[in-house]
């Protein structure tokens, strides 16, 4: 607790809840960016490298020329649990994007951002077009940068605490 000008205690923004400092724009732009791709991700046709990784899930190896092996483990998963329509083939794609959001405003959290950062973050990778682009289509672009943004955060988690576990 740290006193104001008036004598008045306030909370520090890094001492409050998340939701309150910020998390709640946030987490209203990662449920924005969810729906934007659920809805926009039906109305076009398939890609044709989707139809692509479709074929490959259904004869999975372990090394592809032209591709990582997990696209067509994810393009299994998908059609596992729901299917090879448009919707089904897309919507983790679409999960991949609004998780970007919400790391996005995490590692601004982290690098010292109050709410203003955190959101301005948040909206800057919800609106960006090529994050809009590649999020509605089954591919390993929407995941890659999600992998290098956990792995960043992990980093930043660790340099931050002093703990390397």
């Amino acid at each position: 607790m740290s006193a104001s000008a008036s004598g008045v205690d306030t909370v520090k923004a890094d001492q409050r809840p998340w939701l309150l400092a910020g998390g709640l724009f946030v987490l209203c732009a990662t449920v924005a960016k969810l729906l934007i791709h659920l809805y926009a991700n039906r109305y076009y046709g398939y890609f044709t490298d989707e139809l692509y990784y479709l074929a490959c899930a259904r004869h999975l190896a372990w090394g592809y020329v032209d591709q990582p092996p997990l696209i067509a483990l994810i393009a299994k998963l998908e059609m596992a649990l729901w299917g090879d329509s448009l919707s089904a083939i897309r919507f983790l794609p679409a999960l991949a994007g609004a998780a970007k959001v919400l790391l996005t405003s995490l590692i601004a959290r982290e690098l010292g951002g109050a709410r203003f950062a955190q959101g301005l973050a948040a909206l800057s990778v919800l609106l960006a077009p090529g994050f809009l682009g590649i999020d509605n289509l089954l591919s390993m672009n929407a995941f890659e940068p999600l992998f290098w943004m956990g792995s960043a955060y992990l980093v930043i988690l660790i340099v931050r605490s002093g703990r390397q576990k």
